[in-house]
């Protein structure tokens, strides 16, 4: 999948619905380390913070410093793909805190 942007409020939700998409029981570990790597991430410098859903669904995150948005780049298999290119759709149109 190509890299795209959702808005910066909608990090929690993508987690959410990524783990969802694959069936993993995402816990408050799993989005303080998000959120932390997030927070050292720069997409005009290519730092990125990457995370892995047991094995399943890989993603990495860059926030574009400076602005709203927050790049996405996720690794899923054929058939997640799909799903995942309409939930960001989503997550570009719509603020769901």
């Amino acid at each position: 999948m190509a890299t795209n942007w959702i808005f910066d409020k909608n990090l929690k939700p993508l987690i959410e619905i990524l783990a969802m998409f694959c069936d993993y029981k995402i816990d408050q570990d799993d989005l303080d380390t998000i959120y932390s790597g997030v927070k050292k991430t720069d997409y005009e410098k290519d730092v990125w913070f990457e995370y892995e859903y047991t094995g399943t669904l890989k993603f990495k995150v860059a926030q574009d410093v400076g602005s709203s948005v927050i790049f996405v780049d996720v690794l899923a298999d054929e058939g997640l793909e799909a799903k995942v290119a309409v939930a960001i759709e989503i997550l570009q149109i719509y603020r769901l805190t």
